[in-house]
């Protein structure tokens, strides 16, 4: 068996440890079948040529004409509020249980009430609003507040979309939303055997109607034939979903002859390379129906990382950085007593400025990354640490924390807590991370373990995910 990277052996200890005896019914490649898989990946990409474009770090395609909520989900300026937990569909591929109405909720933030809502958008900015669940459509009421709300505070400025499998869809529904201001219409076909006559009611009502379903392996044929219809209704976007294996669907999953990949998450192998050949077909046939694949890959890298780079700023301290990866940077060294007078002088402007900070009792100075050069050339012991935000509706009384207030009423909490522990920076790393600041490093595997640590807190890695 090739060696794996210290990155992909953790990831794979931790898929095991997910699935516990489970993951013995697995069928994973083999070294050969991985790279043959993955030369068959090469190939199909290989006929793409010019005709596509990637974006967000080669992960996703083709991104010529995505939706604008699609945009705004790449640039992490999209909220998505769960507006219930509960589904009426029984698609074998869901990732998660829907059994619970509950409480509209985003980020582990419950918002009963719109008008709470709409000023959570309005302090933290965001240009987009996905409306989710479950099933919108099994609260319909609810979820046309939250649209008209949204809506009729921010008119243009915040693009609004809804996902829906249409089982409950009606004219009168269309026209509700309509009336609302609602952007665009998400379509699941999948959960009604690919039919579209519920989505055909939206054509001409709604601005932007999108079909977005997973990638089934076995349904390719069918898949074609449906892009076909899709292009001629005039459907404005067809997106394909990378599947998933969680503990939730992994019963359904395993009656398929699946070949599941590792990565952060299992996700089936063949479903990737289906969804770039439907492109491939699309292409080739030259409907004009844009195409994206929305590599699992993408959605756990960019909206992982927008989510952090949305909250850092509120939690990082003026000698922090956030980095692109979205974690929060801190650099420090400990002084010995003899050495404390000669630093503090060195520094004397940085500290007034906040760029360095000194802790008496602990000897510990921590300092802006751009002075980093020069506190080498001090020969002090060196470490690196990261920190991640998190948003709560309550601070967990653990973290640092920052109170937001959204309203008169009501208030979340940003904290940050430790994503690592501290790294020191020996000689070798040193320049490492030199190199890092001088911008002369991209992101690769590595297998030095802590050279690793600092490459996934830095970088958002590039391109589509390895087969093992």
């Amino acid at each position: 068996m090739n060696r794996l990277t210290p990155l992909k052996e953790r990831h794979l200890l931790r898929n095991q440890e997910e699935y516990q005896v489970k993951y013995n019914y697995l069928k994973f490649p083999s070294p050969k079948e991985a790279a043959t898989a993955m030369q068959d990946r090469k190939t199909i990409l290989s006929t793409f040529e010019s005709r596509v474009k990637w974006g967000f770090h080669n992960s996703k395609v083709d991104v010529t004409k995505l939706s604008k909520g699609c945009q705004l989900c790449g640039e992490g300026q999209w909220s998505c509020l769960f507006i219930n937990n509960l589904c009426n569909g029984k698609c074998f591929y869901c990732p998660t249980q829907q059994n619970d109405l509950a409480q509209p909720e985003t980020n582990t933030l419950i918002f009963e009430e719109p008008q709470t809502y709409v000023d959570y958008i309005r302090k933290f900015g965001f240009k987009g609003v996905s409306i989710s669940g479950g099933e919108p459509l099994i609260s319909f009421d609810k979820s046309l507040a939250f649209v008209k709300a949204v809506k009729d505070a921010f008119g243009d400025e915040v693009y609004v979309w809804l996902y829906t499998n249409g089982i409950l869809l009606t004219p009168e529904k269309v026209a509700a939303f309509k009336q609302a201001g609602l952007n665009e219409m998400r379509f699941d076909i999948g959960a009604t055997e690919y039919k579209t006559d519920k989505l055909q009611l939206a054509l001409g009502q709604i601005p932007v109607v999108t079909v977005e379903i997973p990638a089934v392996p076995q349904e390719e044929e069918l898949l074609k034939e449906k892009i076909r219809e899709l292009s001629a209704l005039g459907v404005n976007h067809l997106n394909f979903h990378q599947m998933r294996l969680t503990p939730y669907n992994f019963n359904q999953l395993v009656e398929h002859d699946y070949t599941y990949i590792h990565g952060e998450k299992v996700t089936v192998m063949e479903s990737e390379l289906t969804a770039l050949r439907l492109i491939q077909f699309a292409l080739d046939e030259g409907l004009d129906l844009p195409i994206n694949y929305c590599s699992f890959v993408y959605k756990n890298r960019h909206q992982k990382s927008a989510n952090r780079k949305k909250h850092a700023p509120l939690v990082r301290y003026p000698w922090e950085e956030v980095t692109e990866n979205g974690f929060i940077r801190n650099v420090y060294t400990r002084l010995p007593r003899e050495r404390q007078g000669e630093v503090l002088n060195l520094f004397e402007d940085e500290l007034a400025k906040g760029w360095v900070i000194f802790n008496e009792k602990t000897s510990r100075m921590d300092f802006h990354s751009e002075l980093f050069k020069r506190f080498v050339a001090l020969e002090l012991p060196l470490w690196v640490e990261y920190h991640v935000s998190h948003i709560f509706p309550q601070e967990t009384g653990i973290n640092d924390f920052t109170r937001i207030p959204l309203n008169d009423e009501r208030e979340v909490v940003v904290e940050r807590r430790l994503a690592n522990l501290p790294i020191e920076l020996d000689d070798e790393k040193r320049k490492f991370f030199l190199s890092l600041l001088n911008q002369d490093v991209q992101y690769k595997e590595s297998e030095d373990s802590k050279i690793q640590q600092i490459m996934t807190y830095e970088f958002i890695p590039e391109g589509l995910g390895d087969y093992y």
